[in-house]
């Protein structure tokens, strides 16, 4: 228990993931490919408020099945695919206020993607998600067929990279566009879309004959303000400068 420090439960268990896929190559330049995956996901935390608040879960099991298409074009590849993903998801029992895992959650989707060097030195990389996630399974149906919380409808990436004329330095930026999505599994709260720029730079060049790469990134560009959904709403980072220098020896 994350704020008893006790310990409330204990478990000890293996589980098998398997994953499969299968790709097929109709000409040269086209793939269409399907595979299925189960994996772990991390178990949540109960929150404040509920009857076992604080106390921290077994990791989770979730599948996934997704049918794709890429497609090269020589400097551009595009991709798309979609999928379906089922995952147990976390419930409050109205009857105990406990917080468990006896939930299911599933999405599916169409993701979309696009990158390659559109002019000699000049790289992109757009992408676009829809999605619909749905709690599938609840205690007692309560909230059952409403969307599921903290997954956004669409989102769209936009990004370049550039090599300037400057040998070694190159700049980028990255457009980010996240459409709103509920907080709650009631839907009655709502966080509102939100749009982030994103700009950096790197320079490559030598030190005492070793690589050195410098890089600078400044992330929310306008210092937006901006919810994000994780396990609780919390506050999307502000302007942000990080600096970095990597040697290699």
């Amino acid at each position: 228990n994350v704020n008893t420090g006790a310990g409330t439960s204990y478990y000890k268990a293996s589980a098998v993931t398997p994953l499969a896929g299968l790709v097929i190559k109709p000409t040269k330049n086209i793939s269409v490919y399907t595979n299925y995956t189960a994996g772990l996901t991390r178990g949540g935390t109960a929150g404040p408020g509920t009857a076992n608040a604080g106390e921290t879960f077994a990791p989770q099991k979730s599948k996934q099945n997704e049918i794709g298409v890429k497609v090269d074009w020589g400097q551009l590849t595009t991709q798309a695919a979609v999928y379906q993903i089922k995952r147990p998801s976390a419930l409050t029992d109205p009857a105990t206020n406990r917080y468990s895992f006896g939930g299911e959650q599933r999405n599916r989707g169409l993701e979309l993607t696009a990158y390659g060097e559109v002019q000699r030195g000049l790289r992109a990389m757009a992408s676009a998600s829809f999605n619909n996630a749905k709690l599938t399974r609840t205690a007692g149906g309560v909230n059952q067929g409403n969307d599921a919380a903290g997954v956004p409808d669409r989102t769209f990436n936009l990004g370049l990279d550039w090599d300037t004329p400057l040998q070694g330095l190159s700049v980028n930026g990255r457009v980010i566009n996240t459409s709103g999505m509920y907080a709650d599994a009631t839907n009655r709260l709502r966080v509102p879309a939100w749009t982030r720029l994103d700009i950096g730079a790197r320079y490559a060049t030598n030190v005492a004959g070793k690589p050195l790469v410098l890089r600078a990134n400044l992330e929310n560009v306008s210092d937006k303000n901006y919810w994000v959904i994780s396990n609780y709403v919390t506050v999307g980072a502000p302007r942000t400068l990080m600096l970095s220098a990597a040697v290699d020896f």
